[in-house]
């Protein structure tokens, strides 16, 4: 895995660089400086793309091929392997992720002067802001975990329903039924239980105290609001995915361990 992510590092460097060594032209040119822009953003969002369906498309393949036997056969459990894998793809996205955000700091040094770098920095380094920022972190690790189990679930599940490795693509199916399943339990349980836990003041308030500042997010996933007077998430609707997450990490570590068939 490391070489694959560590190669599509080195390309997106050089494409990088490739661009940025044209950055006379792009600057003093609107035309050359949209495109620039727009191809700058393509090459982030294929990165990041690619190393997503790589890093699942690793465990898809302990499931369907026979690379398994190896990883299956070890003296570990279920659980073991799914944290292992869990962990693993949690590094290489963040370290995918890292790699955009040192690209943008790259970009605001060379777009930016030295004063607008500065106001920026001390706009962005209050107590609120780097409060936001690691809340956002935070949840952002919180939603990959999610995502991540659910998509191992339904490998795992796929694999166990239908038996002819080839038509293993058939978890994609599962995958969505199982995320509208879960987005629409979710939907009900914050409707159910309108309490939201405000972390700028630390307190707890119902739906219609909060409705004229909040902009929930409700996609089936851990919800925030990044507002700029609120920072606010529904507590039904957190420990429900805290639990989701939970039992899905825990099923997919029962069907690795008790019912694949190698």
């Amino acid at each position: 895995t490391y070489k694959y992510i560590l190669g599509v590092l080195a390309l997106v460097l050089i494409l990088t660089i490739a661009l940025y060594s044209l950055v006379g032209n792009i600057i003093t040119n609107p035309i050359a400086r949209n495109m620039f822009v727009g191809l700058s953003m393509m090459i982030l969002f294929g990165t990041a793309l690619a190393t997503f369906l790589y890093i699942v498309g690793s465990f898809r393949k302990e499931l369907y091929e026979d690379r398994g036997y190896l990883t299956f056969t070890l003296p570990i459990t279920g659980n073991q392997i799914v944290g292992a894998k869990l962990i693993v793809a949690l590094f290489w996205i963040l370290v995918i992720l890292t790699s955009i955000m040192i690209y943008n700091f790259i970009a605001m040094l060379i777009y930016m002067t030295g004063s607008e770098i500065s106001g920026f920095l001390e706009k962005i380094f209050t107590m609120d802001v780097v409060k936001r920022i690691l809340v956002g972190i935070f949840m952002t690790i919180l939603n990959m975990i999610q995502m991540l189990t659910i998509i191992y679930f339904s490998m795992a599940l796929g694999r166990i329903t239908f038996k002819n490795k080839k038509i293993g693509g058939l978890w994609f199916i599962i995958f969505l039924i199982l995320s509208w399943l879960i987005s629409y339990g979710h939907l009900k349980v914050v409707e159910l239980i309108p309490y939201y836990f405000d972390l700028n003041g630390f307190g707890v308030q119902n739906s219609d105290s909060m409705m004229y500042q909040m902009n929930m997010n409700h996609n089936g996933f851990f919800s925030f609001s990044l507002t700029i007077d609120s920072l606010i998430t529904n507590i039904a609707g957190f420990i429900y995915d805290i639990l989701v997450t939970t039992g899905l990490f825990l099923g997919t570590g029962y069907l690795v361990e008790k019912k694949i068939d190698l």
